[in-house]
């Protein structure tokens, strides 16, 4: 790329937060890409979830000079990250999984691309795989391209596109946000990250609220890195083959973000797809996976028992929406 050739006039911090959970296998590759970075002015943020493996203990005697934050339980991603990214100093932050491999150039890429225009909060790359120890040139599942959404209200990644377009979000496993839009977001929806989902959806609730306060996310296809894929949980990249609890927390954080997120004309304008997705999911998990049923059925439950925590918080949302309520519609394709 031309721009990274030139020296920036000015390098902003840049803060790279990396959420650690019995990563082993992983995280001390993650850190040797993120040392090779052709951007340096950097900061690595290591948040640990309680770690048993002995991966922390080895990461801090191979890097004392990180600043460490040490949780004495699993916190889950969202809470992690918010530790994370408040002990942050940066213009920029990067949210980074345990389990990536950034290309060198990705940092200098999206400061790039950041400087250009102040109205991108958030700018994501293509994703390749990480596979046992080599980084290919495989395109991981939902790693290219367009990121949009099914009127079912699931993600739809992957829609192939050579160019930078601007898009719903960026790969959760590796975001690259400006400072400045965490703060608007927090400041005026009540998180970053919102801390009642745990894990799972995290990263779309935010994304959703980043574009209800006007914000842009871009997809820089040079811009990308590695990923080796539902790392934390054994490797399962599908909903049926997740863990029980980690299902449940799929399900009602995807109810928890339509009632939230959603502005009232949008919501209608979705009800059918909506509809028609919860008459068909009993049956399906029904006949693929009856314990995925149960899990839906718990995330009613619990969904129901945060209902008011939820409607709270939509209604701060709402208030401070800055664009138009059917300014959402444009990222929603097929069922």
């Amino acid at each position: 790329m031309k721009g990274i050739s030139i020296l920036l006039s000015v390098t902003p911090l840049v803060s790279i937060i990396i959420l650690n959970w019995n990563g082993d296998l992983h995280i001390h590759r993650c850190i040797e890409y993120v040392l090779m970075q052709s951007y340096t002015n950097i900061e690595i943020i290591i948040v640990d979830n309680a770690s048993t493996d002995g991966s922390l203990q080895r990461i801090k005697e191979k890097h004392p000079n990180f600043l460490y934050i040490e949780n004495h339980i699993n916190r889950g991603y969202a809470t992690g990250m918010n530790q994370g990214i408040k002990s942050s100093k940066g213009e920029f932050i990067v949210p980074l999984n345990q389990d990536v491999c950034l290309h060198k150039n990705f940092i200098a890429e999206c400061v790039c691309r950041m400087e250009m225009n102040v109205k991108i909060g958030a700018i994501g790359g293509r994703v390749y795989s990480w596979i046992n120890d080599q980084l290919t040139n495989i395109i991981s599942k939902g790693g290219d391209g367009k990121f949009c959404l099914r009127k079912r209200f699931q993600a739809c990644s992957g829609i192939k596109t050579e160019k930078e377009t601007y898009v719903f979000g960026a790969a959760g496993s590796f975001p690259f946000f400006r400072r400045k839009t965490l703060e608007d977001i927090c400041q005026n929806t009540g998180d970053y990250y919102d801390e009642m989902y745990e894990t799972g959806w995290e990263d779309l609730d935010l994304f959703f609220r980043m574009h209800l306060r006007g914000w842009k996310c871009l997809f820089v296809p040079s811009a990308y890195g590695w990923h080796v894929g539902s790392g934390s949980v054994g490797g399962k990249d599908t909903l049926l083959s997740k863990p029980f609890n980690y299902k449940v927390r799929i399900l009602r954080n995807r109810y928890f973000t339509i009632i939230k997120n959603l502005p009232l004309r949008t919501l209608i304008w979705l009800f059918p797809w909506l509809a028609l997705a919860e008459i068909c999911m009993i049956p399906y998990f029904l006949f693929y996976s009856p314990s995925t049923l149960l899990a839906l059925i718990k995330a009613y439950y619990l969904t129901i028992l945060k209902l008011s925590s939820v409607i709270q918080k939509r209604i701060r949302i709402m208030k401070n929406i800055k664009v138009d309520q059917d300014y959402l519609k444009q990222f929603f394709i097929k069922f």
